[in-house]
């Protein structure tokens, strides 16, 4: 086990705030007090009281620094004021800012994204939330040539929209602009809507999937592999590209290596796989290949994981060439025709062998409801990523709204002994566009256990749509054993992630769901473990409790002293530190938060020598 840590590293993404201050934003608010630019002061106020202490948010108005006459359109075409940059959040500065911005003059919104987007860094996850009311009044340049013109500077820069009270016109540029960056588009018909949507887009734009890990730069030649020790790593993947990792397995020892690849919203093809194959000692093959695929990657963007668990050395079965210890190597490749790059986190777990008793008998009976949930649930707000997963704290129902592009994940605390069963309704929403709504549920080390997705058109919905919960048998070890996939996957205990998915469109808002869970089982006696390599007994760490940390906030255990990190399978610290196994962990286990596509890999692993010419073992 390693802690998921995310050491001198900001976890959010830098955002610039453009608002509206034209002439136009002087109309009364029907239906609230004041005018839209008053409304606006107090919906930007209140994001920012929101905001965590570790942002990096900036402010640019235009329109405040001119009036709207005709003999100052020149001058009004270029007012666009950088009034807080980007950095460290200065929570008084910036609500003193907009307190003093006045409604006066044009709308240079492709202008102002240009000037927005030069505030931000040139790589990394990083987002615009653009406020405005009407259409450009300046064009050219037109805004959405100007979205294409950031487009091409990367996928991973996104610019959200939200139009204050907009007609067609305005509502269709607003929306050109969100789908070209691969951002959202939001209606606010109201000054107390515009509040609730400006704070949740700023904190999805904060939140976007950002790739975790000790960077790491694989190699395209299988005998000159960087070795990595157990611990999760970061790389970049090209389309078509061969890139090798290389890991050291003892006698009884068990592999667990999880590739995660990272796709924005605009990325190049919509199909997308990726694939792992291993060699052993030697080079030899051990006909070993796992291979996933993600069908709506360009449309919907979000992450795709494939998991290969190598097991010969504990049981001493199947390929005889492969079932000796030394050095393996995991060749992932990507199978897209395109040439850009994403980020793909690494995850290597070793388990060591079991010198004792295995635990209960393998389970086959799957975890039913035994008490319907009702009412609106427990409100939780989920995590971009597999590594910033919000827990849920045990059985029940959970409420949340999920907006069109948004990809959630929760995780549940599953000892020896337990299982889970749930299922994800989401609301109706009338007129809605058709898009793709998805759930799925991962073991601790990020393999699929089950599925479910249909099209949505704004009817209420429930996943999976056969009326069935998707649901895991209790975890044992000799589930390892069993006579299905979905029954092995259920051999490791820790924290299971639930995943929910609403697809993109240019809907405004989004929908609420209900997330209803069932656990079941007491905890039972696990396997015994025993030393593998330099492991030694960890100390268990306990996890903040939910006062101290934020939901979905990344949490992490300290280093033991011994060069071996604690902490529970998936590399979050444990609530319930008895259930703390001793799986192997290298000294490399303290890891940087990376974020962003192009990436500087400034680390290199060893190069241990290898036999063989490079390629020798592989085959297509």
């Amino acid at each position: 086990m390693f802690p998921i840590a995310n050491a001198a590293a900001n976890p959010y993404s830098p955002v610039m705030v453009v608002l509206d201050s034209s002439g136009s934003m002087k109309a009364r608010d029907a239906g609230g007090t004041g005018t839209r630019m008053d409304a606006a002061k107090r919906a930007v106020a209140t994001m920012v009281d929101g905001l965590p202490a570790e942002a990096q948010v900036g402010l640019t108005i235009y329109g405040a620094g001119t009036g709207s006459a005709g003999s100052e359109k020149a001058a009004g075409c270029r007012d666009v004021q950088v009034v807080q940059p980007v950095g460290a959040v200065n929570k008084p500065a910036l609500k003193a800012a907009v307190a003093r911005a006045q409604a006066r003059g044009y709308t240079p919104i492709g202008q102002s994204l240009r000037i927005a987007a030069a505030q931000l860094p040139k790589e990394g996850q990083r987002s615009i939330v653009l406020v405005s009311d009407g259409e450009d009044t300046c064009a050219p340049p037109q805004p959405c040539e100007v979205a294409k013109e950031l487009h091409r500077q990367g996928v991973d820069l996104h610019v959200h929209t939200i139009g204050f009270k907009v007609g067609a016109a305005a509502r269709a540029q607003l929306a050109c602009i969100a789908q070209t960056t691969g951002g959202t588009y939001h209606d606010a018909e109201d000054a107390g809507t515009l509040t609730g949507v400006l704070g949740r887009v700023t904190e999805r734009a904060l939140r976007h999937y950002e790739p975790v890990g000790k960077p790491v730069t694989g190699t395209n030649d299988p005998t000159t592999a960087p070795t990595v020790a157990p611990g999760q790593y970061i790389d970049t993947l090209n389309s078509q590209e061969e890139r090798f990792y290389a890991v050291d397995l003892k006698e009884g020892e068990t592999l667990y290596f999880a590739a995660t690849v990272v796709f924005p919203r605009g990325n190049v093809r919509e199909v997308e796989a990726l694939d792992i194959r291993i060699t052993g000692p030697g080079a030899a093959d051990c006909n070993k290949r796992e291979r996933e695929l993600h069908t709506r990657a360009k449309t919907d963007g979000g992450s795709l994981s494939t998991v290969l668990r190598w097991d010969e050395l504990a049981n001493g079965q199947g390929n005889r060439t492969c079932d000796e210890p030394g050095r393996y190597v995991l060749r992932i490749t990507r199978d897209n025709k395109g040439t850009d790059r994403v980020p793909v986190e690494l995850l290597v777990r070793v388990e060591p062998p079991v010198i004792g008793g295995q635990g209960e008998p393998a389970a086959a009976a799957k975890v039913e409801f035994a008490n319907e949930p009702a009412g609106a649930g427990q409100p939780v707000r989920g995590g971009g990523s597999f590594n910033e997963a919000t827990t849920l704290p045990g059985p029940g129902r959970y409420g949340e709204t999920v907006y069109y592009g948004e990809q959630l994940f929760y995780r549940v605390k599953l000892d020896w002994g337990q299982g889970l069963a749930y299922r994800v309704t989401y609301a109706g929403v009338p007129d809605g566009e058709i898009v793709n709504v998805a759930t799925a549920l991962y073991n601790p080390v990020r393999d699929e256990i089950g599925s479910s997705t249909t099209a949505y058109t704004g009817e209420t919905k429930t996943l999976p749509t056969n009326g069935k919960p998707i649901a895991t048998t209790r975890v044992m070890y000799l589930n390892r054993e069993g006579n299905s996939t979905d029954v092995r996957k259920m051999a490791v205990d820790g924290w299971y992630y639930i995943m929910v998915k609403l697809g993109a469109d240019a809907s405004a808002g989004g929908v609420p769901v209900k997330i209803d869970v069932a656990v079941a089982g007491t905890k039972v006696s696990g396997p015994e473990y025993g030393a593998s390599g330099t492991t030694t007994s960890p100390t268990p760490t306990a996890e903040p409790t939910e006062s101290e940390t934020p939901a979905g906030s990344p949490t992490s255990s300290p280093d033991n002293g011994s060069g071996t990190a604690t902490g529970p399978i998936d590399g979050r610290a444990s609530e319930d530190s008895s259930s703390v196994l001793p799986w192997v962990i290298g000294g490399a286990a303290v890891l940087l938060a990376v974020a962003g596509v192009a990436i500087a890999l400034i680390l290199r692993g060893r190069r241990p020598q290898g036999p063989g010419a490079p390629g020798a073992g592989w085959s297509n």
